[in-house]
């Protein structure tokens, strides 16, 4: 077990983990058996018996509280339109049978005098008005509880002062006694992605329960009940339940062994590769929105940014649970031995201006020891992916450079500023390599500037400090590629001391360029 669940949970006298199995939270009712937010969905989910049963509600243009997620009708029913300006009438008409948007009065009757909770989730307070008003109004014995956006739950609590409300989190900050302030929430409910000890630990200590969302393996799940959380939502009531039940019944077991090195860099390259090509589909498809600054009015983050980091730390939450992660957005959660680390989208002042060249960076180590690192180009379609030891490749296609010189005159070198600012000695860098006929580009992506030297596209780049995050999964492709990675003092192994200086080069043209390079940084 690792150290960071050791401390999160009970012991008993026989020096056994005190793990109580959490609830389970059949998401969207049973969505892997009948279409999701419909009455049969809600029938099997409670027949399977979950505890709670979440379900999206939002209004129809005349005010009648519904079961749908998305804001329009066309993912699930074929109607494009917008379902605050259809009226109930025309909702009722959709779909066949049974399998129709009911209406959320409809689901408090199917589950009257049934053990299961209906938990509300709801995205806007107008949405949130007509559904705590619908709950109001009916006469029966259901357990209601609530989710959502936060002016949401205001607005549940405006009708009902009473109401059992989950606070939505989004930080892997724990929470604090001033969080809590307005709301008086029940639960704390967060994206198993911000799941931590300390999160658990300090919700618990302000008497909050603690409930993860979409779990449906059985490794994260188990995890997180070892954590202590208090409840889970999951797509598969059953088989997590399964899980669940078994590893109580053998004593909440360690892993047999720890994994090597070549079991976990197998599976993580798998995984960051399919990441990557989902990162590229969102990124392309997703229209940048909030445009926010961070440290200073040139230091952009969007809602994309925020997104992709929160997919893509689900996604390895899912499959390596004990994982620390470290990103851009977020910051870094508690782990073993392995870290991951992103930044969702380098090159977001591009991005938020309209210029198609940024990418996503995604790099595990092992003890501080890069292992695995893809680069996604949303633009050009492309990942870069290497694994230590096993080189790295494009496209199927390996990566390798030679050691064949090569003169700088008429090759091209990258590099990016320090934030909005020239680094010290760019000019005289810039000034060195024109002496020489050698062209020196800023195009707005670290990532790209040292990935691109180890697919051959350019004869090498620099960057003003080196960051795991930004330049990891880089680094390790140049070095699997067959590239030079060096600081001021010469080549290095793995990565560069974080915040130094660095440069990549092609073998051919590594002693020159690093010549001219660090005259340069010496002023």
């Amino acid at each position: 077990m690792s150290a960071e669940v050791v401390q999160a949970v009970a012991v008993t006298p026989d020096g056994r983990p005190g793990v109580r199995p959490p609830r389970l939270v059949a998401h969207r009712g049973a969505p892997r058996v009948r279409r999701e937010n419909t009455l049969p969905a809600v029938a099997v989910a409670e027949a399977l018996g979950a505890d709670a049963i979440e379900v999206d509600v939002r209004r129809t243009a005349d005010g009648v509280a519904v079961l749908l997620h998305d804001e329009t009708l066309g993912r699930m029913w074929g109607d494009a339109r917008r379902i605050a300006d259809v009226s109930w009438c025309d909702v009722a008409r959709l779909g066949n049978g049974l399998d129709r948007i009911p209406r959320l009065d409809a689901v408090l009757e199917r589950l009257d005098g049934c053990r299961s909770t209906l938990l509300v989730d709801l995205t806007s307070a107008a949405d949130a008005l007509v559904a705590a008003n619908t709950v109001a109004a009916f006469a029966g014995a259901v357990s209601v509880a609530w989710c959502g956006a936060p002016e949401a739950m205001i607005a549940v609590r405006s009708v009902l002062p009473d109401a059992d409300v989950w606070l939505a989190w989004e930080s892997l900050d724990p929470p604090t006694p001033a969080d809590m302030v307005g709301l008086a929430p029940a639960t704390l409910n967060l994206d198993v992605a911000f799941l931590t000890p300390a999160t658990v630990r300090a919700a618990h200590e302000l008497g909050l329960q603690v409930s993860v969302w979409t779990v449906d393996d059985v490794e994260p799940a188990i995890w997180a009940a070892r954590l202590g959380v208090d409840s889970i939502t999951t797509n598969d009531v059953g088989p997590v339940r399964a899980a669940l039940e078994a590893a109580e019944r053998d004593g909440w077991p360690d892993a047999v062994r720890e994994p090597t090195e070549a079991e976990v860099a197998s599976r993580a390259q798998a995984l960051a590769h399919r990441i990557a090509h989902e990162v590229i589909a969102f990124t392309r498809e997703h229209p940048v929105g909030s445009v926010t600054t961070k440290a200073h009015v040139a230091d952009l983050v969007t809602d994309v940014d925020r997104l992709v980091e929160q997919h893509v730390r689900g996604r390895v939450r899912a499959v390596f649970p004990t994982h620390g992660f470290t990103g851009e957005e977020y910051g870094a959660a508690p782990g073993d031995k392995h870290r991951w680390y992103l930044d969702p989208v380098d090159g977001t002042t591009n991005l938020a201006n309209g210029i198609p060249w940024t990418s996503m960076s995604l790099c595990l180590t092992r003890s501080g020891h890069p292992v695995v690192g893809v680069v996604a180009d949303p633009w050009r379609g492309e990942v870069l992916e290497a694994r230590r030891g096993r080189g790295a490749t494009i496209r199927d296609r390996q990566l390798r450079l030679d050691d064949t010189p090569r003169p700088l005159a008429g090759a091209v070198v990258g590099t990016e500023l320090d934030g909005h600012l020239p680094w010290p000695g760019f000019g005289t860098f810039l000034d060195a390599l024109a002496a020489r006929s050698c062209t020196l580009r800023v195009l707005g992506s670290g990532t790209l500037t040292i990935a691109q030297v180890a697919a051959g596209r350019g004869i090498g780049g620099c960057v003003s400090a080196f960051d795991p995050v930004d330049h990891g999964a880089a680094v390790l492709l140049v070095h699997e590629a067959g590239g030079v990675v060096m600081t001021a003092d010469g080549p290095v192994d793995g990565f560069p001391p974080v915040g130094v200086p660095f440069l990549v080069a092609h073998p051919g043209a590594a002693d020159e360029l690093h010549a001219v390079w660090v005259d340069a940084l010496r002023g």
